[in-house]
């Protein structure tokens, strides 16, 4: 995933100092056991700004393990989950290059705790001008390309721990492992903003389709999700940074012994990626 280095540089969370967080050894603990292979501790945050002020600990271990992020994953993007995680807003979280893999990839499980599958959706940065984008239009005049991808969350939280936004905001919304396609370079759509609009997405279980989406089901539109993102200051996005805009349908959970696979239409364009998932 070389192709990928280096996205986002991690610039401090607003409103982190006046929070009120978590033990720091806490959290860095939990990172250095997470990527052991334990389950998350219940960090007793409250609130979203204490669940950031406590993931900025747990980032930094991974940062010091796993490398600079290659880019965002951005989660709670449309109303039904933020309704269900009590949040009124998205939440951020640091993709390091470990985690996402090629398309066609045999992912083992092994690893895992409670991992899920979902449709989703990256764009890539192509110049570093999207920092200072206040429109869809130039977002899309900022972006390299779109792509497909398949999201494998892992809800890996201690028994009994209940799934709260805060709690999610305090591990990055929980990403795991994702698995990206070849993308449309932004170019080549007739109309980049309608048509990421109108995108569609078949998400298929060995072969057999278990759910649909489209654009629209992200804030609306797409390019909303960067613009709350770039608006929220906390990430800086160079050309190669990836940005994972949500999710564009359910989750199902993540069992060895099935292929997965992901259909997708933007304009003209087709595109897709898939996996199998081994133990």
């Amino acid at each position: 995933m070389r192709s990928l280095i280096l996205g986002a540089v991690m610039l401090p969370l607003a409103g982190v100092a006046v929070a009120a967080c978590p033990d720091v050894s806490l959290m860095q603990n939990a990172a250095r056991g997470w990527m052991a292979g334990q389950r998350l501790p219940d960090p007793l945050v409250r609130t979203v700004e204490e669940g950031a002020c406590a993931y900025a600990s747990f980032r930094g271990v991974l940062e010091t393990e796993l490398g600079a992020p290659v880019g965002v994953k951005v989660g709670f993007t449309s109303k039904p989950v933020q309704e269900r995680f009590g949040v009124t807003e998205p939440a951020a979280g640091a993709l390091f290059a470990p985690m996402l893999l090629p398309d066609g990839t045999r992912l083992s499980l092994a690893g895992s705790r409670t991992p899920f599958f979902e449709a989703d959706l990256v764009v890539t940065v192509g110049s570093s001008a999207i920092m200072h984008a206040r429109t869809r239009e130039e977002v899309a005049a900022a972006l390299k390309d779109v792509r497909p991808f398949i999201e494998l969350p892992d809800l890996a939280l201690q028994k009994d721990v209940e799934p709260t936004g805060p709690l999610m905001v305090a591990y990055g919304v929980t990403p795991w492992r994702g698995v990206l396609g070849r993308g449309v370079p932004m170019s080549e759509l007739d109309d980049p903003v309608a048509d990421l609009a109108a995108l569609t997405v078949n998400l298929k279980l060995d072969g057999k389709s278990i759910g649909s989406g489209s654009g629209e089901m992200l804030l609306g539109h797409p390019l909303d999700v960067v613009l709350w993102l770039v608006g929220q200051g906390g990430y800086e996005l160079k050309p190669g940074s990836v940005i994972s805009l949500g999710s564009l349908g359910t989750l199902h959970p993540a069992l060895p012994g099935h292929r997965v696979e992901a259909d997708y239409r933007i304009g003209r364009k087709s595109m897709k990626v898939g996996l199998v998932l081994v133990p």
